[in-house]
């Protein structure tokens, strides 16, 4: 949201009563810098990120200064306008706590622009900003203009799950009388169609109405393999946390993050080549870092879980436990793994291994390696760990997102399917699963705000289920008659969206003239698809069989249509 910049030529005062009014600047004064907000109030979450939005016109350079109501808290800004468009949008994050450094929680929205901090103070120790005003003032060397953040209390509410199609594109409906798209058969274009598709009331309705919690713990959606499946948690404040990389992404991701806990450690790590694996080494002591407790103990009985995930999943597709030879460990924090046999890790295919280990007595992010060595070919991959409070949960700071069976079971790898965003206007968080990565069956997606949060973080415990079946196509009327047009219409369970080839093999009985003709389709809000072929002679003509591919995988038919 966007207000027209209000140009002044005098110094505003601001009280602790309110912020005094903009002047005009006088016509004299309009080719002179000039400095103000987009919005003349802004209003977030406490523990969110907040977006100030800052105009400057004949000048590239401004201060923005922070001043909470009471005093006591200060923040003081240099923003520079590094593309000259006139804007600086300032991301101010008010959680200050993780593995964030202070100079990291004000950034610039826009790479070309900077947002550096200058000096802050708060007479608290608190991880978060107190709710309540804060008066912001934007100036120059001869103006200045002021604003209002408001932080408010966090909350939680429900949650919500739709199907996607795989590439999340949101479009208009179709028109036509069945909602479906009808091209040429050597076109390649298909109705675009809105992404998302309301199932079982357990999302959102088309009025915004929200189900209510009890209908999005009871009920489940259905998700074609290959789709996507949405899940939105309506739970402010947790933006400033999710600002930090997800530690359950790290390279070695340890279940409960305490110091000291004695714990499960997971590494996963994703080779750009393929690589025939001889032995695996995890270094926990490079750059000095401080390795577990008990490294030199580990032995073939604490591993977990050890092997491939070939789809994506998180699970292990295809187990190297069989294969381990030796367990070799030493006092600087390395353990080897060699196996007896070539352990085929193909490119983007992704090496798991989870074991049990005690946390060292530390908190905050260590450097880690792990090595993958082939005859070949070697894999090296460098990162970190990150104990203490802010690794705690896969978010981090006590935040816990992951999918699950219906019997329970959670990927070894709990993210590597999810793709996540916050967005408090949008609904909180979002968490995208990729269908196509898992078999079919019933899971869940579930959030956890638990007592390792923040104090401010809405303590909730929220779960959506959902059902993954495969895709299908099933074609409605084969008639056929004696116009060449051929009309081909189908009922799908993909998303609105979603692409489909339909193929059309024409043949005449006699040997005459064969033809192969493609279209591309789009499932519309309906459920339906539908594409029109011209075939030049009369459809009744020809023996006509029809299939529907996605994927280079046959989802439909083949059918035989006259």
């Amino acid at each position: 949201m966007h207000t027209r910049l209000a140009l002044v030529a005098a110094v505003l005062l601001v009280g602790l009563a309110g912020v005094a009014a903009p002047f005009a600047a006088p016509a004299a004064a309009q080719s002179g810098s000039a400095v103000g907000f987009g919005d003349s109030q802004t209003t977030v979450a406490q523990g969110d990120v907040a977006t100030i939005d800052l105009q400057l016109r004949n000048t590239d350079q401004a201060t923005l200064r922070i001043r909470s109501a009471d005093r006591q808290y200060r923040a003081t800004l240099r923003v520079v306008d590094g593309d000259g468009d006139g804007t600086v949008r300032v991301r101010a994050n008010t959680f200050r706590g993780g593995d964030l450094d202070d100079a990291d929680r004000f950034t610039a929205e826009s790479d070309a622009d900077t947002a550096r901090l200058l000096s802050e103070s708060s007479t608290t120790d608190a991880p978060v900003l107190d709710t309540g005003r804060y008066n912001l003032i934007v100036s120059t060397a001869d103006t200045s203009v002021a604003s209002v953040l408001t932080l408010v209390e966090p909350d939680a509410n429900d949650s919500d799950a739709a199907v996607v199609s795989a590439d999340g594109t949101v479009s208009e409906p179709a028109t036509d009388s069945n909602g479906a798209s009808e091209s040429d058969a050597d076109s390649s274009a298909g109705i675009d169609a809105d992404a998302e598709r309301e199932s079982g009331g357990s999302a959102t309705t088309e009025g915004g109405e929200r189900a209510t919690a009890a209908e999005t713990t009871s009920r489940s959606i259905e998700a074609a393999r290959g789709d996507r499946v949405r899940t939105r948690f309506d739970v402010s404040g947790l933006g400033g946390v999710l600002e930090s990389r997800a530690p359950a992404r790290n390279l070695v991701y340890p279940t409960d993050s305490e110091p000291t806990a004695e714990t499960t450690h997971t590494v996963q790590t994703t080779p750009d080549e393929t690589v025939s694996v001889r032995s695996l080494t995890v270094d926990y002591g490079v750059d000095d870092s401080m390795p577990p407790r008990g490294v030199h103990q580990f032995s073939r009985g604490d591993i977990e879980a050890i092997g491939v995930d070939e789809t994506g999943d998180g699970f292990v597709d295809r187990s190297a436990g069989i294969a381990i030879q030796n367990v070799r460990t030493s006092t600087d924090g390395r353990m080897t793994l060699t196996f007896d046999r070539p352990i085929a890790v193909s490119e983007n295919h992704t090496f798991l291994l989870s074991y049990a280990m005690q946390n060292p007595d530390t908190s905050g992010t260590e450097d880690v390696s792990v090595t993958l060595r082939g005859s070949e070919t070697t894999h090296n991959d460098r990162g970190t760990v990150l104990y203490g409070p802010a690794g705690q949960g896969t978010l981090g700071n006590g935040v816990d997102l992951r999918p699950t069976t219906v019997d329970g079971d959670v990927p070894t790898a709990p993210l590597a399917a999810v793709e996540t965003m916050y967005d408090p206007g949008a609904g909180g968080l979002a968490a995208t699963l990729d269908t196509g990565a898992f078999d079919t069956g019933e899971y869940a997606m579930t959030l956890s705000v638990g007592e390792a949060a923040p104090a401010h973080a809405p303590r909730t415990s929220l779960r959506e289920p959902f059902a993954i079946v495969e895709p299908s196509v099933e074609f409605t009327d084969r008639s056929v008659g004696d116009d060449p047009l051929l009309s081909v219409t189908a009922d799908t369970n993909l998303a609105p969206g979603s692409s489909v080839i339909l193929r059309v093999e024409a043949e005449e009985p006699n040997g005459g003239i064969s033809q192969v003709l493609n279209c591309v389709a789009t499932a519309g809000p309906d459920g339906t698809i539908g594409c029109t072929f011209d075939l030049q002679n009369p459809a009744s003509d020809f023996d006509i069989e029809v299939t529907a591919q996605r994927n280079d995988t046959v989802i439909g038919g083949p059918v035989k249509y006259n």
